[in-house]
């Protein structure tokens, strides 16, 4: 996300610059930097969270221990496929299951210009059309994951792409890897459809992690594909089995008109918000 050093005495202002950055990164950088604050992080996830229950029947995700049991004193760098506006509202909400972690999401520079507000919820720019400027994203990136409680998230592909084309990632993703050998990379696949409700569900796949020593450009590649297999093997056969929803789900009107219907014939204790 965006801005350069602002610093301020108000606690809830917490400048990734500040922290983590030297002093090179100025008003004049080629990286518009993250400028987290705890108070309107706060705030937008209530907003992003209302949202996304009313955008969509659940949220639920597959493999949340694996964000979970994540050793504290390794950064983590978390990727996923990117195919539609809504893959970073989701990643926004999933990093909540990474507790004590200082989240961050490298993101287009033309979109954070348009979307400041983005920087305050850890968002830092690339610019993916020049590759000294997206060197220096890169670099940005490698300060932050200095720090054993960062976590990082990134859309390999560096666009967005149909959601059945094979996941192909661009070079930057394999460098960090390399310059953060003791990072940890977890990969995540989103998918989006209509099962039986009248709004679609969201499923996530989270996949073991696996330490940066041990990654090349193939391995992040086709770890990633496979989970976007199975995920959407899952949504094939409209399976939940296995996922946990991140919210309770609104009930949709199929489900409040077939309440109605057994409240009024006393049938209510064969009623399931799930079939």
């Amino acid at each position: 996300m965006h801005n350069s050093d602002f610093k301020s005495g108000h606690p809830y202002f917490r400048p990734a610059s500040s922290l983590v950055l030297s002093s090179s990164i100025t008003l004049n950088s080629p990286v518009i930097a993250s400028q987290k604050n705890d108070l309107l992080d706060s705030l937008f996830y209530l907003y992003f969270r209302r949202l996304a229950r009313r955008a969509f029947h659940t949220i639920a995700a597959r493999g949340l221990n694996h964000l979970r049991d994540l050793p504290a004193d390794r950064p983590v760098i978390v990727f996923c496929n990117h195919t539609n506006w809504w893959d970073g509202i989701l990643i926004y909400l999933l990093a909540r299951h990474l507790p004590g972690r200082s989240a961050y999401c490298m993101m287009e520079e033309k979109q954070l210009r348009h979307y400041r507000f983005f920087t305050w919820l850890g968002a830092f720019s690339v610019d993916l059309d020049s590759p000294l400027r997206a060197a220096a994203s890169l670099r940005y990136a490698c300060r932050l994951l200095r720090q054993n409680r960062t976590a990082l998230w990134i859309f390999p592909q560096g666009k967005l792409c149909p959601p059945h084309a094979p996941l192909k990632i661009r070079p930057g993703i394999y460098f960090l890897a390399q310059k953060t050998p003791n990072a940890l990379l977890v990969p995540i696949a989103l998918r989006y459809d209509f099962f039986r409700e009248d709004r679609p569900n969201a499923l996530i796949e989270i996949a073991p992690p696996f330490p940066a020593t041990e990654s090349s450009t193939e391995r992040l590649a086709a770890e990633c594909n496979l989970a976007i297999a199975r995920v959407t093997q899952a949504s094939r056969d409209q399976d939940l089995s296995g996922f946990t929803p991140l919210f309770p789900p609104i009930w949709p009107i199929n489900k409040r008109w077939e309440w109605f219907k057994r409240a009024l014939t006393g049938r209510l204790r064969d009623f399931n918000l799930n079939n």
